[in-house]
């Protein structure tokens, strides 16, 4: 079984990358530093986002699906789920990334 990073480092190396390519990164939320579930929302600055969040499979790969659905939503609707998803678990990381292009900047670190 490979060491899994922890959460609280994922993010800081994540908001760190995203700010070295000119791309703004924001922690909205602090969750368990050890292994909370992070949810990235990506913010096209035109009232839409979309929702990842990291998975691992069952052969240890780990990599972000997006859990927003197809396409881009209105930026009210991603909010109203990350509410959800804090009454399920209160210790999720809600990192917010606002890029015009939709990219998920998380994807090339882990």
């Amino acid at each position: 079984m490979k060491p899994r990073l922890k959460a609280e480092l994922l993010v800081q190396a994540g908001i760190r990358y995203c700010e070295s390519k000119l791309v703004t990164a924001m922690l909205r939320r602090r969750g368990d530093s050890e292994a909370g579930a992070i949810f990235i929302k990506i913010a096209r600055l035109d009232g839409t986002s979309s929702l990842f969040t990291r998975v691992t499979s069952f052969i240890e790969d780990t990599k972000w699906q997006c859990c927003s659905g197809e396409g881009w939503l209105p930026d009210e609707k991603i909010e109203e789920r990350l509410v959800k998803e804090i009454n399920i678990d209160p210790d999720i990381w809600i990192i917010e990334i606002e890029n015009p292009k939709g990219e998920n900047l998380f994807e090339k670190i882990s």
